[in-house]
């Protein structure tokens, strides 16, 4: 911010603008700073983290107990990344999905993770290749009656008249 950007403001508002926007940046550039600082400190732990794994790896190329257990932790960081990478498709998968069900009212919360699950098995079927998410959504409500709520339900209505009986009506005469 510059001075000439308030000139639109009397001198002693100008100064206060000032300081308060000079106590702001100095906030901001400390946490820049400690957050750079922190960053430094996680890069330099990963570097000594890697050098000591490549002179552990070296050190155990002949002894084969280190090198199966180096192996199976191996597989294990493997399995960890594919899982994780699945879960953040699954969530990317869910989120599309969700967007498709916006503005729909289901009938229950089983109902919507119902056809939730069958969409993302349906896309998994060999015969609804090339099929998207809204192709499997029309064919798996289509002509379905239970799994949406009806916009247009009929409202309870009061009886009409009195629902207190006349009891009036034994005096009069019968007339016939």
């Amino acid at each position: 911010m510059k001075r000439e950007n308030l000139d639109f403001l009397e001198e002693e508002q100008i100064e206060k603008v000032m300081a308060l926007y000079g106590k702001a940046i100095t906030k901001k550039d400390k946490e820049i700073e400690t957050l750079t600082n922190d960053k430094k400190e996680l890069e330099d732990k990963v570097t000594t983290y890697e050098t000591k794994i490549n002179e552990f790896n070296e050190s155990a190329k002949d002894n084969a107990d280190w090198k199966t257990k180096y192996e199976e932790l191996q597989t294990s960081i493997k399995e960890q990344e594919a899982k994780q990478k699945a879960e953040q498709e699954d969530k990317i998968l869910t989120d599309n999905i969700n967007a498709l069900f916006e503005g729909k009212t289901f009938t229950s919360e089983y109902a919507r993770n119902g056809l939730l699950n069958d969409i993302k098995n349906g896309l998994n079927k060999p015969e609804n290749k090339g099929k998207g998410i809204q192709d499997l959504f029309d064919e798996l409500t289509k002509d379905k009656t239970d799994i949406f709520t009806n916009p247009n339900q009929v409202k309870d209505m009061p009886g009409m008249g009195d629902s207190e009986q006349d009891n009036n009506t034994k005096q009069m005469p019968i007339l016939w």
